[in-house]
């Protein structure tokens, strides 16, 4: 790990056009400003590296720069002038750095002619986001709907207290947002739609309620939306129609935990043709856990943490064979489960099932298709003898069988 502070003699270094001081230990070292006379720099990080004070203007003299972070802590800004500076800016991240003061961050990161991927995360204390360019952002207006080249747009973590404006709406080629945890509120318009290019939607930790609009099923190259902690008033159902003009496309990941939803799990899941992971934890979703969910042969992740299904599990579960990780704790799942549940679940690794009223009913000479890295029954009924399959799991690295009534002795193999 490098410390202390940077010697001018790298201007010798006439033809350096990467440099890379990530993660090293500059700390009470402001960043010098003599970089900004490194001409032929294409790639410049200084992430996580601990420097500290003003980030320089002389930065904006690296007018060949593709690549820029400066993803710090202790860092911070007067105003973002300086980036004008650099035409051929493909990615910046300033994550975690203080641009409270940059009251121009909108106007000027969003009109950098070549930007594919901005980042700007981790409480930057942004100034707020204008739900419409006014006055002070003339020129804005025309360069957002002429700005075709964004392709990342990270804001997580800043906090914002707003409604999501309208204009984030028009990146047509846009294809990750992530705006979690910024206490949004208000709902999502119907221009949502208009992000047709956009794979990964990351909404979660919010203060957005209301009902999801049916144009989010115009998003065909849809994998991942994240929905969680916020405020939807609706059912599950009708999210799920919302949704159902890109489920059938290949959505892989879908969260929508911790967002009070309400009414039942029903066979309108049967839509997740390609579905690959399904987040659905900590809903308070109550109803049996429907037998539609148990033909989604691409799910590879399955999370039903903190609801309230009652009766047992579907018996065509025991048919995902891709299914790695299934995640049904802390439910009201009731009645017996047999071999015939787990029949073709030869992916399986990761089972977590505790505090259910559920019963392990399979023979004394069971031998399961999957072998398990943890595993988790507690509260289950899976005595009264202890259960031999356990002796066959050879790669557990936890195990929870707690008040299992299990009586008798463990068997020597186990």
């Amino acid at each position: 790990m490098f410390g202390g502070k940077l010697n001018p003699s790298l201007l010798d270094l006439k033809h350096l056009n990467y440099f890379d001081l990530s993660f090293n230990n500059f700390f009470a070292s402001p960043i010098p400003s003599f970089l900004g006379s490194v001409k032929n720099l294409t790639s410049l990080n200084l992430s996580n590296a601990r420097f500290v004070g003003l980030i320089p203007h002389q930065l904006g003299n690296l007018s060949n720069l593709h690549y820029l972070n400066l993803e710090g802590y202790y860092l911070h800004v007067n105003n973002l002038e300086w980036l004008s500076g650099l035409p051929l800016l493909q990615h910046l991240d300033k994550s975690s750095v203080n641009l409270s003061k940059a009251s121009d961050w909108l106007q000027l990161t969003y009109t950098l002619p070549s930007l594919l991927e901005l980042r700007l995360s981790y409480n930057c204390q942004l100034p707020l986001i204008p739900p419409t360019p006014t006055v002070n952002f003339s020129s804005l207006l025309v360069d957002v709907h002429n700005m075709t080249s964004l392709r990342h747009l990270d804001l997580f973590g800043n906090n914002f207290n707003s409604s999501i404006p309208n204009w984030l709406y028009s990146f047509s080629r846009l294809e990750f947002l992530n705006l979690g945890y910024n206490n949004l509120q208000g709902t999502i318009s119907s221009a949502i739609g208009n992000l047709t290019s956009a794979i990964s939607i990351d909404l979660s930790s919010n203060e957005l309620g209301g009902k999801l609009s049916r144009s989010l099923g115009n998003l065909y190259n849809l994998r991942e939306i994240s929905l969680s902690y916020n405020k939807w008033s609706q059912e599950i159902f009708e999210i799920l129609e919302s949704l159902s003009g890109c489920l059938s496309d290949g959505l892989e990941i879908l969260d929508l935990s911790h967002s009070q939803l309400h009414g039942h799990l029903t066979d309108e899941l049967g839509v997740f043709k390609n579905l690959v992971e399904l987040f659905t934890g900590s809903n308070s979703i109550s109803g049996p856990i429907p037998v539609s969910l148990g033909i989604l042969s691409s799910l590879t992740y399955l999370d039903l943490l903190y609801n309230q299904f009652n009766e047992t599990l579907p018996q065509n579960f025991g048919q995902l064979s891709k299914l790695e990780t299934l995640l049904i704790e802390s439910n009201m799942l009731e009645g017996v489960v047999s071999e015939v549940h787990f029949s073709n679940l030869t992916s399986l690794i990761n089972l977590y099932a505790s505090r259910n009223k559920l019963t392990l009913e399979v023979s004394y000479n069971w031998n399961p298709p999957f072998q398990l890295v943890s595993l988790s029954f507690q509260s289950w009924n899976l005595g009264p003898n202890f259960p031999a399959w356990l002796c066959s799991q050879r790669h557990l690295q936890r195990l929870d069988i707690s008040n299992a009534r299990i009586f008798g002795v463990v068997p020597p193999p186990f």
